[in-house]
């Protein structure tokens, strides 16, 4: 599928980073794009990559962001799992898949939650530098991200005092990784001090707060989290589409977008707009997040702008469905609308259904099917192999063809 670069600042790979920049949410990051068109990703890691939920976010951006691209994500997160076996088992996993870019996410497992361990660390850096030379031998982009944090107020297996001690460890052992990145010249991003941050802000705010109900394995805004750090990292700053209208003179300045059949009344403004980047999903539990760290103002504007209007409240409807009253000055000085009802909403949510059921049936391909094959063979196996790549396939294509339809009718209409 052939795709304009300016379209695509993601799918244009620049040279060697300079130098890290500090962005908000204190996190560093020396990501340069690494996404081309037609490029396969997998992501790699513990039973936080296992979850599917980051990895799905992630997935969602850019089906939505770039809807006319070729890109396909597969997931190969192993509960439990630490960077030495994920060395283990990349070539069965990994490389047979033949990846362009590989993520790679280690590091709760390794530090034995514990005090930090110079013999644990050592096997934790033997393990990803050994990852990070592989997959550069083979040819693969990589992008690396520290490992999280813990919530230490949460029960979980792990004794309390234990938890209580292990954050100091991941912050050392994500120093390690960034030490890596800088020394191979990786794009990453401080997951660790992001999280940090963030938890320690929210729990100042509300003492019961937890990102992390069992202490380990993040929930929704805690991979949303780990998803702004991948995109950051992948090099996604490109915004969805935007549109100004100037009222009092019909002029339009349209940001990857195209209007048709404007009409302004006095009391109401009416069109027909096409978008090229659409607003991204994330599940609505995940949303408390925002509070904290900027993932609507960084990576999701979805800018609506109206000058020249006259006094009052005014009501955008988009393809019949209200998305809310806006003052005349509130459009004036432009509104995001990526985090309220339209259909860009309703086509997030099919976008996402989709990609779950595909991260989903490619586990059971992997997991439940294809680990299972005797060395003899078997073909009962290898016809469900090939009934569920036809599946995944099924799941891509409708993804694709979902956001296809990207034309839909406007109409600001002045509040009586």
């Amino acid at each position: 599928m052939a795709l304009a670069r300016s379209s695509f600042r993601p799918a244009v790979r620049a040279a060697a980073a300079a130098a890290a920049a500090i962005l908000l949410c204190s996190a560093a990051v020396i990501a340069r794009p690494l996404l081309e068109d037609g490029d396969r990703m997998v992501f790699l890691g513990d039973s936080i990559t296992a979850q599917r939920i980051h990895t799905r976010y992630v997935m969602n951006y850019f089906a939505l962001r770039y809807p006319d691209t070729l890109l396909t994500f597969r997931n190969s997160g192993w509960s439990g799992e630490r960077a030495p076996g994920g060395l283990a088992r990349l070539d069965r996993d990994v490389l047979s898949v033949k990846p362009d870019v590989v993520s790679i996410c280690y590091g709760m497992n390794d530090g034995g939650v514990t005090h930090f361990d110079r013999k644990l660390y050592a096997n934790f850096m033997d393990g990803m530098t050994g990852l990070v030379d592989r997959l550069k031998g083979a040819g693969a982009r990589v992008v690396l991200l520290p490992p999280g944090v813990v919530d230490p107020d949460r029960k979980n297996w792990n004794a309390p005092e234990r938890m209580a001690i292990y954050n100091p460890t991941l912050a050392r052992f994500s120093d390690g990784v960034i030490l890596l990145a800088k020394r191979e010249n990786l794009p990453y991003y401080d997951l660790n001090r992001l999280m940090t941050d963030v938890q320690k802000r929210a729990k100042a705010d509300d003492p019961a707060f937890t990102m992390i109900p069992d202490g380990v394995h993040p929930s929704a805004p805690g991979q949303a989290l780990m998803a702004y750090a991948m995109l950051k990292a992948l090099g996604c700053d490109e915004q969805a589409s935007g549109l100004t209208i100037d009222a009092a003179t019909g002029k339009t300045e349209a940001d990857r977008c195209r209007v048709s059949g404007l009409k302004i009344g006095k009391d109401e403004i009416s069109f027909t707009r096409t978008d090229a980047a659409l607003p991204t999903y994330f599940d609505p539990e995940a949303e408390v997040i925002f509070r904290y760290c900027p993932i609507p103002e960084e990576l999701n504007r979805y800018m609506f702008r109206v000058s020249g209007l006259s006094g009052g409240s005014w009501t955008l409807t988009v393809e019949g469905i209200e998305t809310g009253a806006f003052t005349s000055g509130e459009l004036a000085a432009g509104v995001s609308l990526s985090g309220l009802p339209g259909p860009w909403k309703t086509l997030g949510e099919e976008v996402n259904r989709l990609t779950k059921e595909q991260e989903a049936l490619f586990n059971t391909r992997w997991r439940d099917v294809f680990l299972k094959i005797p060395p003899e063979g078997s073909a009962e196996m290898q016809a469900q192999i090939a009934d569920l790549d036809r599946q995944i396939a099924e799941r891509e294509k409708a993804r694709a063809r979902a956001v296809r339809d990207r034309t839909w009718k406007w109409k600001l209409t002045r509040q009586p």
